[in-house]
């Protein structure tokens, strides 16, 4: 009778240890999903914050003259398009160049009067702002009767096929703001976050440069 009621809680402790390692294990599992189920909400929120569009507000009405100011890109150092079966103009011209005329063009479309870029060069002796109240400051000291346009590419980087030598797309950052000389207050601006603008196809680097800068434009100045 003893060895059997011994063995029979031995048993019955055998049980409850099993109980208890399947409880810990239910529980273990529960909380791994749990966490993975956090992560990829998470990895889902930020993904959808970096593809949100950019929010694209009507431009100032009571705006009739702009000044497009050199764009900002900080560490560039005039980096060319590279737009090697181009016209010779757009192969000397850099990145910045072609988002500022991108930009005139899609204003001009818009019916404000758009200073010359030349004008533009000679009365602010061809100075690059780094922000916003320096674009108004720069057209201040320059008398010039329009508004300035500020311009900074925060994010400018192709994105290459296996080779290098040519891109598929570019992922952008950018911002636009138009700002008053008189006061150096923000009129209109947009911030767009960095995403990719794809090409549709793989193109040199240079071309997909100068696609993409008046896709971008198109998207701000819509």
């Amino acid at each position: 009778m003893t060895g059997g009621l011994g063995e029979g809680i031995t048993a019955g402790r055998k049980t409850l240890r099993l109980n208890d390692l399947f409880v810990s294990q239910t529980h273990d599992f529960r909380t791994s999903m749990m966490i993975m189920i956090k992560i990829v909400l998470i990895v889902a929120l930020f993904g959808a914050v970096a593809c949100a569009p950019a929010v694209v507000t009507p431009l100032p009405q009571n705006v009739h003259r702009i000044a497009v100011l050199p764009t900002y890109q900080a560490g560039a150092v005039g980096a060319r398009t590279g737009a090697e079966s181009g016209p010779p103009v757009l192969q000397n011209m850099t990145v910045g160049d072609v988002l500022a005329q991108q930009a005139r063009i899609r204003l001009a479309e818009k019916g404000f009067e758009v200073i010359s870029p030349s004008a533009v060069k000679v009365a602010t002796k061809d100075r690059v702002p780094t922000s916003p109240e320096m674009a108004a400051q720069i057209l201040r000291e320059a008398n010039l009767d329009a508004m300035a346009l500020y311009i900074e590419a925060r994010r400018w980087e192709p994105t290459p096929d296996s080779r290098g030598m040519k891109a598929d797309g570019v992922i952008v950052a950018l911002d636009a703001v138009i700002a008053d000389p008189k006061t150096g207050g923000v009129l209109w601006q947009v911030h767009r976050p960095s995403r990719p603008v794809p090409v549709y196809g793989v193109v040199l680097t240079g071309q997909a440069n100068v696609i993409v800068a008046e896709t971008v434009m198109r998207e701000i100045f819509h």
